[in-house]
């Protein structure tokens, strides 16, 4: 049996905004990780549940892998081209292709699998993941779509490889929606527990050729699965709520096979919703990274997940070299509403220490919670600026708050006073206007002040980096080139 994983492409909108924003934003980072190098193509990442679930069917014993990679061939792209997914396709022949799209490239991926069945009428096509998992009798509805792994696949997808091979009753597989002879779809039943990570085997780390290396920001690594906080704008109903931590000596184990296949240069990024959830987890992470001496990292975590000094000061010496924060607002109540245990009242302390640990911080902004009058969009925005020029924040993303499914603000969105227009998933975009209004602001309001913040960012990263130099004139236009023009 022949498997292929499809790397499906996101859709790219013009937004002019954003050219100047991530050229000073890729300065500010280049700075703070010395011997970065500039992508060559834009793969970003790797994708890394094709690499987990890989592992998972070696160890089943289905070994025929491929990856048809259509994302970093065509990112930047507002319409798939058939005639090229044709000719990807004859170079790619499966009997399974599998799907975990994202909600903005849900369509592209039904288009796809819409060409795969008129080239390969035989083949199966089965999608997961996040988007497809609250959503599973929808997506399984679609006229191309065979069948829908949702939760985790771990044992899902190998059960139900083996069912087809042996063309058996699929209807005692567990997780999973499909149509049944008359068209109509069905859940089965049955579901699967969560498997402990310590039962999810290694990665297959060739998946991809070694030049891919080329086109990686970073290489994405996980300690933990799994994150408590119930923010309503989120949604990770794939990994669960109860954080469940790998074995420090299997995660070095990863690290440095995928460092030693795609390049020794990458810095590593912790790809753990939290990742200073546990202080004496991650204290004992640091210490075996620290240990080992030349591996550089990046984080992502909460602030109120930074609070003890002795942590901060052992991330820096592990390596650690940029964190990023889910800040998301200056307004307390919307942080009572939307986060739980962020007190904006300490960002400026913690922040401070983060810097004179050596680490440069980031923050995650977004814009148009519901609760936001423009005024407070902008005063949001205007806090994040204040917070660079300080040098408190090296840079800030900022985003488009989208509802997306699974979230409670997508299944609830009355809960929280937001009217949502409709549910064409390719408009669900961090970088579109939102798909929604609220009492105090309409969708293209809250997109203009959106547009403004880009601006107001762009400018306040454009001063000398806290760590690092500025980039001599001559290199300028080799920062933010990842996305053509003023993509996003």
């Amino acid at each position: 049996m022949n498997v292929t994983f499809v790397h499906t492409p996101m859709p790219a909108h013009s937004v002019p905004e954003r050219e100047l924003f991530w050229r000073h934003f890729d300065i500010q980072y280049h700075a703070a990780h010395p011997g970065l190098r500039h992508m060559v193509g834009n793969l970003w990442e790797l994708p890394h549940w094709m690499h987990w679930l890989a592992g998972v069917l070696i160890r089943e014993g289905f070994t025929s892998l491929d990856t048809l990679d259509l994302y970093s061939s065509g990112t930047l792209t507002t319409g798939l081209n058939r005639e090229s997914i044709c000719a990807a396709l004859t170079d790619h022949p499966a009997d399974i292709y599998l799907f975990s799209p994202m909600t903005a490239n849900i369509n592209f991926a039904y288009e796809i699998a819409d060409v795969i069945k008129s080239i390969y009428p035989e083949s199966v096509t089965i999608f997961g993941g996040v988007m497809a998992t609250p959503l599973h009798r929808e997506v399984a509805g679609h006229p191309s779509v065979d069948y829908v792994v949702f939760d985790r696949g771990e044992y899902a997808l190998p059960s139900l490889l083996t069912t087809i091979q042996k063309r058996g009753d699929v209807s005692k597989v567990g997780n999973l929606s499909y149509k049944d002879s008359s068209g109509t779809v069905v859940t089965n039943p049955v579901g699967y527990p969560y498997p402990p990570v310590s039962d999810i085997p290694f990665p297959k780390i060739d998946l991809f050729p070694q030049s891919a290396g080329n086109d990686l920001r970073y290489i994405r690594i996980v300690h933990a699965l799994g994150c408590p906080y119930k923010c309503p704008f989120c949604t990770i109903q794939t990994i669960g709520r109860k954080p469940d931590y790998f074995a420090i000596d299997r995660v070095l184990s990863e690290v440095r096979a995928y460092k030693a296949y795609y390049g020794e240069h990458h810095n590593i990024y912790w790809g753990d919703e939290t990742f200073t959830l546990h202080t004496g987890r991650t204290l004992e992470l640091c210490a075996a990274l620290e240990a080992e001496g030349d591996i550089y990292y990046d984080c992502q975590t909460r602030l109120n997940c930074l609070n003890d000094p002795v942590l901060v000061k052992a991330l820096a010496r592990s390596g650690c070299r940029w964190v990023e924060i889910g800040l998301e607002t200056s307004n307390q109540e919307s942080q009572d509403i939307f986060k739980q245990g962020v007190k904006v009242d300490t960002v400026e302390d913690t922040l401070a220490r983060i810097r004179d640990a050596g680490i440069a911080a980031c923050s995650f902004m977004v814009n148009g919670f519901p609760n936001q009058t423009l005024d407070e969009m902008k005063r949001s925005v205007d806090w994040a600026c204040s917070l660079i020029q300080r040098d408190l924040l090296q840079a800030s993303y900022l985003q488009v708050l989208v509802p997306y499914p699974g979230g409670d603000m997508y299944e609830h969105p009355e809960r929280y006073g937001m009217k949502i227009h409709h549910k064409r998933y390719n408009y669900y975009s961090e970088d579109m206007a939102p798909v929604f209004d609220t009492p105090f602001a309409t969708a293209d309001e809250s997109y203009q002040q959106f547009t403004s913040g880009l601006t107001a960012l762009a400018q306040a990263m454009s001063k000398k980096p806290y760590f690092g130099a500025l980039p001599r004139q001559d290199e300028l236009n080799s920062f933010g080139r990842f996305w053509a023009g003023s993509h996003a």
